[in-house]
């Protein structure tokens, strides 16, 4: 009978072995008798808790990181926002500015046509002028006569209500 007692002392000779805890010790190695040693020294409860908090730091990294993301999702956001509120206020100074643009060639075109018409107003006063001094000269010198002076008074009278219809 001891014969058959060897495999049971070499048995329990192994479990004994075995029940010293190494965490650094994978369950998943070593076959049937790493699975009982793995088993007998807890092992497994020490492998399965650091897979645990290596998943619980896993998720919590997760979260932090999808917090992060939705940060920055809100803040791209924001910030997006805020662009489009640049570009409309860009657009309303545009906008004011071609209109500005626009009633200073009106200005321009207008003082162009003003300035037009101030020279044609010269112009003709100035004929007006010397017409009156040319008047005045033939009357001093008596080249006309009465009717003649008339007709010319007339005649100088109409170029002035002309002009001061302009």
């Amino acid at each position: 009978m001891k014969f058959l007692d060897f495999p049971y002392v070499g048995f329990g000779l192994l479990l004994l072995a075995g029940c010293a805890a190494d965490p650094g010790n994978d369950p998943r190695s070593g076959g049937l008798l790493g699975g009982v040693r793995g088993l007998s020294s807890g092992d497994y409860e020490i492998r399965q808790q650091q897979l645990r908090e290596e998943r619980d730091d896993s998720l919590s990294e997760l979260r932090a990181l999808r917090q992060e993301g939705a940060d920055l999702q809100a803040e791209r956001a924001m910030k997006a926002d805020e662009i489009a509120a640049q570009r409309r206020q860009l657009a309303s100074l545009k906008a004011r500015n071609q209109e500005m643009a626009r009633r200073i060639g009106q200005l321009q075109r207008s003082k162009a046509a003003s300035e037009q018409r101030t020279a044609a107003l010269r112009r003709q006063q100035q004929q007006l002028a010397r017409a009156i001094r040319q008047f005045e000269t033939e009357l001093v010198r008596g080249q006309l006569s009465a009717p003649q002076a008339d007709a010319k008074r007339l005649s100088l009278e109409r170029q002035y209500d002309a002009i001061e219809k302009l």
